[in-house]
């Protein structure tokens, strides 16, 4: 064995440097959270100091020898922050800028730490206080203070919405994590034991026994505000088509 790792050394340090060296399109991160080097887990993401801050975890043989081990490691921690830094732009442009103050500024920090999607009903007060400044100032940033949600629209890309599923599983500390949505759907169906926040996480919102996607939801509510929602009312074609709904999945 010892002589084995003797000649297997000057290896490890090749495979590392080679790694090191190897362009970030070689590497992405599983929905579990797992990190991969073309089809090879090399590590994992566990909680961070932050939503927005993982760890990354390399695997690395004893043998190798903790030069190695850090190596790998320091190369998988600057991948996902090159990943969170790209992907969620919009919103760590919103965090840096100085401009923002006040109640704004506490806002924000709210949306941040929300991954940018919050349901309205967990920040009606926060909303009310803040004046047509404050909100100037968010929206400028892409901030949508919609009727049932407020979320920055960018970030709900599948891209962005995959890594948020990841990020908010590593903070709450789940053993399984919920997938991403398939691209393109505007209506899923709701799974019965997905963790609670889960839908909001993947840009949708619980109706029922369907999920409909945020944004969407949101141009339904304009299209409903003329109508006798408390009453009843008949749906339009239009309706069902931006829900993604048949009749009688729309009248559930």
């Amino acid at each position: 064995r010892q002589a084995a790792t003797t000649a297997l050394r000057p290896e490890f340090h090749l495979r590392a440097d080679r790694f090191y060296n190897a362009p970030d399109t070689e590497m992405d991160f599983t929905e579990q959270g797992g990190l991969m080097w073309g089809d090879q887990a090399i590590g994992k993401l566990v909680k961070g100091s932050e939503a927005l801050k993982p760890t990354a975890e390399a695997f690395v043989d004893d043998d190798a020898g903790p030069e190695v081990a850090q190596k790998v490691q320091r190369r998988l921690q600057h991948f996902i922050d090159r990943k969170i830094a790209a992907l969620f732009e919009p919103m760590l442009k919103m965090q840096k800028d100085e401009e923002i103050t006040g109640l704004a500024r506490g806002f924000a920090f709210r949306m941040v730490e929300a991954l940018g999607v919050v349901p309205r009903a967990d920040v009606v007060k926060e909303v009310k206080e803040l004046d047509q400044d404050a909100r100037g100032m968010l929206r400028k940033h892409g901030i949508r203070f919609g009727q049932f949600t407020v979320f920055m629209p960018l970030l709900l890309k599948p891209a962005p919405t995959r890594l948020r599923l990841v990020l908010w599983s590593l903070t709450k500390g789940l053993s399984e994590f919920p997938e991403s949505p398939p691209p393109g759907l505007v209506t899923i169906p709701v799974e019965a034991d997905a963790p609670a926040g889960s839908d909001t996480m993947s840009g949708y919102r619980n109706a029922g026994t369907r999920a409909i996607r945020i944004d969407m939801l949101e141009r339904l509510a304009d299209m409903l505000r003329a109508e006798d929602s408390r009453g009843g009312f008949e749906a339009k074609a239009d309706m069902l088509s931006i829900s993604g709904t048949t009749l009688e999945q729309f009248a559930d």
